[in-house]
């Protein structure tokens, strides 16, 4: 009877904690600002995000290469950081901050693409910058 009330006791704690999590993820993605989409573009030659700034990637994304983020124009901002995205399908955390140079440039380097076992192409750039959040569809291959 002592061994049945241990294996109780476990799954009620682990009941327990699970509820906790959920309470804790569901508060979290409420939290999150939504993302405004923006028009498909080259993300090679340059995005422009609502209020100008011009988001590049360089060399163009590609899977399982690194690349580098560079985002212009933003000279009033305070934090920028990237995540990447495809729809209907969690991608993990893969948040990059980007950094500010001297010439007011953000920039992150050797950035990967998480990886799709779907083999699907069709991702999003997630741009945060001071918390407005842009999405930038692009294809990588």
């Amino acid at each position: 009877m002592n061994g049945q009330r241990k294996w109780i006791t476990a799954a009620v704690l682990l009941l327990a904690f699970a509820a906790v999590k959920l309470a804790a993820l569901h508060w979290w993605t409420q939290r999150q600002p939504a993302a405004v989409e923006v028009a498909a573009c080259d993300i090679a030659t340059g995005c422009t995000l609502p209020g100008g700034a011009v988001l590049r990637f360089a060399p163009a994304a590609a899977l399982q290469k690194p690349f580098d983020i560079v985002l212009d124009g933003a000279d009033g901002a305070r934090e920028v950081s990237v995540s990447f995205s495809m729809r209907d399908m969690d991608m993990g955390f893969n948040r990059y901050d980007l950094r500010r140079d001297a010439a007011g440039r953000w920039s992150a380097a050797a950035v990967r693409l998480p990886l799709c076992t779907e083999a699907r192409h069709d991702f999003s750039a997630d741009v945060a910058v001071d918390g407005r959040v842009y999405s930038v569809p692009f294809s990588a291959y």
